[in-house]
């Protein structure tokens, strides 16, 4: 991420943090939605009948602007499904299980979380010759390696993720049952998936019974 880059992420970080008051009341009347469904780290692809969830930027209106880092303004098992498309490689490892946890609180039993990342296993399998990613994602690079570093280093991105690494992201925050998707198919339809994500994004889904601990 450049300086500027840096810089214009901290800027919508912090005006975010002092609107938070006033969108954790927007939290409470949307408490009323059913189904209730959260679109985390939404961006500019905000989502029909889902609630868009993301920092606050200029010109770019959403359903609630909230800071992902700080506690999710819902009441325990109260939101129907969870869907987050490329916002966990943008965290530490520490802090992605952190807002796992938020959601593992938040989404009733039985309740789908649908996470989405880059596909570290495919991006390596790439590097090795045994799969085409990275000449359909990242064509014209000087090199393999770098097109395979531009997912762990560029974009402010702070953590990669193969099916392994997720799946104990997800025990760890509180999930007792975590299952390889894969685009457009799953729990959660019709899909929430990215037709401009499917073909460098492993998506994974997760959810917790009744009586679950």
């Amino acid at each position: 991420m450049t300086p500027r880059n840096e810089a214009a992420a901290c800027a919508k970080y912090l005006l975010t943090l002092v609107v938070m008051p006033v969108q954790r009341r927007r939290a409470r009347r949307l408490q009323s939605v059913s189904p209730l469904r959260l679109h985390l780290g939404s961006g500019s692809n905000s989502l029909p009948g889902w609630v868009n969830v993301d920092l606050l930027s200029p010109g770019r209106p959403l359903d609630l602007y909230w800071a992902l880092r700080r506690p999710l303004p819902f009441l325990d098992a109260s939101v129907d499904a969870i869907f987050a498309e490329h916002l966990l490689e943008h965290l530490p490892f520490p802090a992605g299980v952190g807002l796992l946890r938020e959601c593992r609180r938040v989404v009733r039993p039985g309740g789908i979380v649908r996470v989405g990342v880059p596909d570290l296993d495919r991006y390596i399998a790439s590097y090795l010759g045994r799969d085409d990613i990275i000449e359909r994602v990242r064509p014209g690079r000087p090199s393999r390696a770098l097109a395979l570093g531009e997912p762990f280093f560029l974009y402010g991105h702070r953590c990669m993720y193969d099916f392994d690494t997720m799946q104990r992201a997800l025990i760890d925050a509180g999930f007792t049952s975590v299952e390889h998707s894969s685009f457009g198919r799953g729990r959660l339809q019709p899909s929430p998936d990215s037709i401009g994500r499917r073909d460098e994004t492993m998506y994974v889904e997760a959810w917790s019974a009744q009586g679950d601990e």
